[in-house]
């Protein structure tokens, strides 16, 4: 092809020569030949990027999926196929449908595999393939027995919330509240301190308590400092148990817990204790004798 553009050039100039054509003519003829020549250069490296671009992707059996392909030569490869000529004729394949070791030979980048399965879930899928349906159902229905309270060693049903039992659990700890503050009115009564009525009302019946034991009532804010309302709980159990006059011991009671339940109504709902007689010697004379 090159040759036949050079000859073609040297018979235009031949021709220009013998023919004796003017200066403007001359001048066409050179920029034709000019461009003749580029061309024919380009030519010659557009046939030797693809001469070399074969003979890299040139397979001579090409397998894809079930299909065989012989004699390929891949001529484009775009972003999601590429375009072969083989023996029988052109056709476009799918990356998606090309081998990881294909694809690296074509120049595509293949995202490697992260290897996630360690030993211990490997181990845990082995063990779960192993199990059964049933056996996993008859474990379900053995936990729904266990929960109802219908297996052998089941739990008792839960009862369900209704109002009925909101306003039942509501009574029970108006009860236990308004017979605790009974029991304080009982000891600030025996003690000789008047309860008042803020006996009946929620922390403010701590002023009873602590005039009962003979305490100063600024001792009630130290009830909601940490630290300080346990010093001054000890005070407390220690004054009131002195102002009942029973032994050391039920103070003692009165700061251990569950114990303390019961100390305390023993101190509302025991007697005082008696006060010593003197006792009067009498002395027996002889008369009297």
């Amino acid at each position: 092809m090159v040759r036949a553009h050079c000859c073609k050039l040297l018979w235009l100039y031949s021709r220009a020569d013998t023919m004796g054509l003017n200066m403007n003519r001359c001048r066409i003829c050179h920029g034709i030949a000019r461009n003749l020549i580029w061309l024919s250069v380009v030519a010659c490296l557009i046939q030797l990027v693809t001469a070399v671009g074969i003979a890299e992707d040139t397979f001579p059996v090409l397998q894809i999926g079930t299909q065989a392909y012989t004699n390929v030569t891949v001529t484009t490869k775009a972003k999601n196929y590429i375009f072969i000529l083989h023996a029988q004729g052109m056709t476009n394949i799918k990356i998606a449908d090309l081998s990881p070791q294909l694809l690296e030979q074509l120049g595509y980048v293949v995202a490697k595999e992260k290897q996630t399965n360690t030993t211990v879930a490997v181990w845990a899928n082995r063990q779960m393939a192993k199990i059964e349906g049933p056996q996993i159902k008859n474990i379900q229905l053995q936990l729904q027995h266990l929960l109802r309270g219908n297996g052998p060693y089941g739990f008792p049903s839960c009862p369900s919330i209704t109002p009925k039992v909101v306003l039942a659990a509501l009574g029970i700890l108006l009860f236990c509240y308004l017979f605790f503050c009974y029991c304080c009115s009982l000891i600030c009564e025996k003690v000789g301190a008047k309860p008042g009525g803020m006996i009946w009302l929620p922390f403010l019946q701590l002023f009873p308590l602590l005039r009962a034991a003979s305490m100063s009532p600024w001792w009630f804010f130290a009830y909601f400092v940490p630290f300080l309302n346990i010093v001054a709980q000890v005070l407390w159990s220690v004054r009131i148990v002195r102002a009942r006059a029973k032994s050391a011991w039920v103070a003692l009671f009165l700061l251990l817990p569950v114990i303390n339940v019961f100390a305390f109504l023993y101190l509302a709902f025991s007697t005082n204790s008696p006060e010593k007689e003197e006792k009067t010697v009498e002395i027996m004379t002889l008369e009297a004798a």
